[in-house]
């Protein structure tokens, strides 16, 4: 059985910056920012074993694989096995790759459009979520999740 450390040379992981603000439904983006390091895959990985001792050797790599793959940050990893760790039922089974892939806390976003339609704008703070003209979410949310206020300067 190959080490942690040697198939942690096999994951196609560069230290980045994590896509967390972008998506493909421009109604709504995740929370999480942040990169996808080495030393927290090799922490969290560690811990699936920890919580799943027969979780087999080839589904390992390619979980790791999909954290990397998916865009994960440090932080939306650690929740992830997190919410696997306390919802997953399965006692005499073993979590699939999609329980820890799907998980992630999104905010619902508002073009200017759909801002105007809202009852109280002033509950509303425009930000930069990776788009070429401001989103607005609630203010309670930009606040709790440290979303980047946008810069009215920008073209």
């Amino acid at each position: 059985m190959e080490s942690l450390n040697q198939s942690l040379q096999k994951v196609n992981l560069e230290t980045s910056q994590s896509q967390s603000l972008t998506t493909t439904d421009t109604s709504e983006i995740s929370v999480y920012k942040g990169e996808l390091t080495k030393f927290a895959l090799v922490e969290q990985t560690k811990r699936v074993l920890n919580m799943f001792p027969k979780f087999p050797e080839p589904m390992l790599n390619e979980l790791k694989n999909a954290f990397a793959d998916n865009g994960f940050s440090d932080e939306r990893m650690k929740d992830a096995v997190n919410y696997v760790r306390d919802t997953y039922e399965g006692w005499d089974k073993l979590p699939n790759i999609a329980n820890f892939i799907q998980y992630d806390k999104k905010v619902k976003v508002l073009t200017y459009e759909q801002l105007l339609t809202v009852y109280n704008m002033n509950d509303y703070v425009a930000i930069d979520a990776g788009f070429s003209k401001p989103r607005w979410v609630l203010k309670d949310e930009q606040e709790k999740y440290k979303l980047k206020t946008w810069t009215w300067a920008k073209k």
